[in-house]
């Protein structure tokens, strides 16, 4: 009698274990999406004839405006180069709110000042934002919001307040003293908050969008799981409203799927690591250069002095130019330019799976075991991660669903209302952030770390 129900349920377990296998490669979407969209890996002598030197990022955007820019995160990855891309134009009135100061090569620039800013107390960015510009004699009139916390492996509610914190109450700071100051804001969210979400428990009935665009009206609001792009879509929220209910005007840019340039997450994370794990070579998606994404903020800009009637409170999906790549063949092409040899470690997704779930709950178990404890002994909640787990925290379901799916961005709405012109390819975006690297002309770091 036992045996006439085991060997059933073990049956029926390893004939789901083999199907979610599958589905952790592909979805049901998949096989169309990537032969209508992804590109062809060319070989070696195609990415050797990839260039970048003929890229002018200045013919990308409008000519300078002589106006007051504060840009909230500008010693970040995203932030240093919009500020680069500032001076570039010729801006003199450039200001810097970060918690830490940026790079000597930006913050040595006479045009630009640095004030130390905690966006989450409304005191510390009024104080940064209201300080007038001794070239105008008043405060910013443009305002790029880029900082954020990306806590992309968190999905728990218990570690929700951390992104909280950061990107909505910070947003809402911010958004404060812009309407006191009439400034105009452009906010930086991400694809990640109109972007499918996978269930993969489902297998072949799990349905997502691949292809996302906005050219037909406001997308669908998907409630997502992960601590990231909840607290974005929050924002989001506030940002809209803003210039809804408040007559400020705001906008918002969702970049996506991922932003590549040295210091990144993808490229930089690979190019610099001893051994590199890869459990999701098969996916697809369209990716961004951060030099094509700060370009799009002062494109924005200058819709929303031009058509703010058009372009206020709206968000605009943004991508790079060119097919959507496989992670597999980012990492072949970052192989082929690197001059160090780099070491793949090819693991099946499954056992990855089924890791990450046993990772969350382990950190779930310990914080709350040790919540009382912390309280009573030092008036404090415990962190959320240990240290000593390091980057295997990452290992979590909530980053797993952000990376095994296929991604197709549309951006034809931001080219025609914003004029967004995407410079960069996914090769170029590459090889440019490996050579930037490589010839230390920024530091051999990435983006994968613990916030």
């Amino acid at each position: 009698m036992v045996l006439a129900i085991t060997i059933p349920v073990l049956l029926a377990l390893a004939w789901y274990l083999r199907r979610l296998a599958v589905r952790l490669r592909r979805s049901p979407a998949s096989a169309a999406s990537r032969a209508l969209n992804a590109y062809t890996y060319g070989g070696p002598e195609e990415l050797d004839k990839v260039s970048y030197k003929d890229i002018d990022m200045l013919k990308a955007v409008p000519t300078a405006t002589q106006a007051g820019y504060a840009v909230i995160g500008g010693s970040g990855f995203l932030g240093s180069y919009l500020v680069q891309l500032l001076i570039m134009r010729g801006e003199k009135n450039i200001r810097i709110l970060d918690v830490n100061p940026p790079p000597s090569k930006i913050l040595d620039h006479p045009s630009v000042v640095f004030v130390k800013t905690d966006v989450t107390s409304l005191e510390s960015v009024r104080t940064a934002l209201t300080a007038p510009f001794p070239g105008t004699g008043a405060p910013p009139t443009v305002i790029h919001h880029t900082a954020a916390i990306i806590r992309f492996w968190e999905r728990a509610s218990y570690c929700f307040p951390t992104s909280y914190r950061v990107n909505v109450l910070g947003t809402k700071n911010i958004l404060t003293v812009a309407k006191e100051l009439s400034a105009m804001v452009v906010y930086t969210s991400s694809a990640e908050t109109v972007s499918g979400c996978p269930k993969f428990m489902r297998l072949d009935w799990d349905t997502y969008p691949v292809s996302i665009k906005d050219q037909d009206g406001p997308l669908p609001f998907i409630v997502k799981q992960a601590c990231y792009p909840r607290s974005k879509r929050m924002a989001e929220q506030l940002v809209i409203e803003a210039s809804k209910k408040d007559g400020l005007k705001t906008g918002i840019l969702r970049p996506g799927l991922t932003i590549i340039g040295p210091n990144d997450r993808l490229v930089s994370g690979t190019l610099t690591m001893p051994r590199t794990p890869q459990w999701d070579n098969h996916w697809v998606a369209t990716e961004i250069c951060v030099w094509d994404c700060a370009a799009a903020h002062l494109l924005y800009e200058d819709a929303l002095n031009r058509i703010p009637d058009e372009v206020s409170g709206q968000g605009f999906l943004i991508t790079g130019r060119g097919p959507a790549w496989s992670v597999e063949d980012i990492r072949n092409a970052i192989k082929h330019y690197a001059t160090r040899k780099l070491i793949f470690d090819d693991i099946p997704p499954l056992p990855i799976y089924i890791i990450s779930h046993i990772m969350e709950a382990f950190l779930f178990l310990r914080y709350h075991l040790l919540l009382p404890f912390s309280l009573l002994f030092t008036g404090k909640r415990p962190s959320l991660v240990p240290r000593w787990l390091g980057p295997t925290v990452f290992l979590q379901p909530a980053t797993l669903a952000g990376q095994l799916m296929d991604c197709i961005i549309d951006d034809s709405r931001a080219q025609k209302v914003l004029g967004y012109r995407p410079q960069w390819d996914t090769a170029q975006a590459i090889r440019y952030s490996v050579e930037e690297i490589e010839s230390g002309n920024v530091p051999a770091v990435h983006g994968l770390k613990v916030q």
